[in-house]
């Protein structure tokens, strides 16, 4: 199974102060073993819409395109775990979720969420360059300034919450990535004025993207448990969508290079 199941065992605090209240829970494996995880409540009232599918099938792509993710697994929450939790809002927030949520692997002790201010060295352009396009295929405009959802520790890089991915489903009058207008958004991302006027080398990119095929779209989708979708975000939606992507992706590195 692409995405591991893991059992919720204890509570230990909510992550920071975002809207959606991740929370880290220690979780058990069907080994046994204890998994640090941070976890995404369905039934909380920020989560979006076909929030956890975006964010689950980003994940499993972002793994694929050998890009800076933690592992993402769907999480099993079961009456008796979500009693324990101590705030009352949030217990009850869980008890609604009851079944099964995502999470991702906790970090890695020594990581730093990027600063508004941080010039990145030459070393990071090359990953910095990946993610500025993996944003774009995923039409993803939640990692900006304002919300950089991106760590790093030396030169390595760490990117997550991808909840506001394929967003353009949510368009009146969406525009694909590989037509004018279709990256506008990237504008505002945290690493565009970072890699202007450089040129983006993304042949590797290309050719991990171009290596997905539909069956393996298929296994993203049916990894993700169907109370994810939502009205507009379905699995369907996206595996017509991102096989578009792959096809057009020349296309694509064009619009980002007008951004640049």
């Amino acid at each position: 199974m692409m995405l591991e199941l893991l059992t919720a065992i204890r509570f230990e605090k909510v992550m920071g102060s975002g809207r959606t209240q991740p929370c880290l829970l220690v979780c058990e494996n069907e080994a046994g073993e204890e998994v640090e995880v941070v976890t995404k409540m369905r039934s909380h009232p920020q989560i979006m819409p076909g929030g956890l599918l975006a964010e689950a099938v980003a994940s499993l792509l972002a793994l694929d395109l050998d890009l800076p993710v933690q592992t993402p697994y769907r999480i099993a929450i079961e009456k008796a775990f979500a009693a324990t939790v101590p705030d009352a809002a949030l217990r009850t927030v869980i008890q609604k979720s009851e079944g099964l949520n995502f999470g991702c692997a906790k970090w890695a002790p020594g990581y730093t969420i990027w600063p508004r201010d941080k010039t990145p060295s030459r070393d990071m352009k090359q990953g910095l360059m990946e993610v500025f396009a993996f944003d774009g295929l995923i039409q993803n405009p939640d990692r900006r300034q304002t919300n950089p959802n991106c760590a790093f520790l030396g030169n390595n890089l760490l990117i997550f919450d991808h909840e506001s991915a394929f967003s353009h489903f949510l368009s009146i009058r969406p525009v694909a990535p590989w037509d004018a207008g279709g990256l506008a958004f990237l504008k505002d991302h945290i690493f565009c004025q970072a890699l202007r006027g450089g040129n983006l080398a993304l042949d590797r990119f290309q050719g991990a993207l171009e290596a997905i095929d539909e069956p393996r779209l298929d296994a993203y989708i049916a990894a993700v448990p169907a109370e994810w979708n939502g009205q507009t975000t379905t699995g369907q939606k996206i595996k017509t969508y991102l096989t578009g992507c792959i096809a057009n992706f020349q296309r694509i590195r064009l619009q980002l290079e007008t951004l640049l």
